[in-house]
């Protein structure tokens, strides 16, 4: 019983050293992926500017916190 139990382990233990050499694997083949990407342009992007700020437009009306109007009390 003691020998199948050992020859139990050993196959649990060659297995996860093999699961383990295939995630190492994958992430050095993943990084090598990303670092033949091309890098993005650095030229400006459009609509990079496309943010307001609250105070741009005063149609807007300003309800205090999150865009809600006061509480009554």
């Amino acid at each position: 019983m003691t020998l199948a139990a050992g020859g139990a382990t050993s196959l649990l233990l060659i297995v996860g050293v093999v699961i383990v050499a295939v995630l190492l694997f994958l992430f050095w083949f993943g990084r090598r992926q990303v670092a033949r990407r091309p890098a993005p342009p650095q030229e400006p992007q459009p609509r990079a500017d496309s943010w307001e700020e609250p105070d741009e437009h005063p149609d807007h009306h300003h309800h205090g916190r999150h865009g809600r109007p006061p509480e009554s009390r």
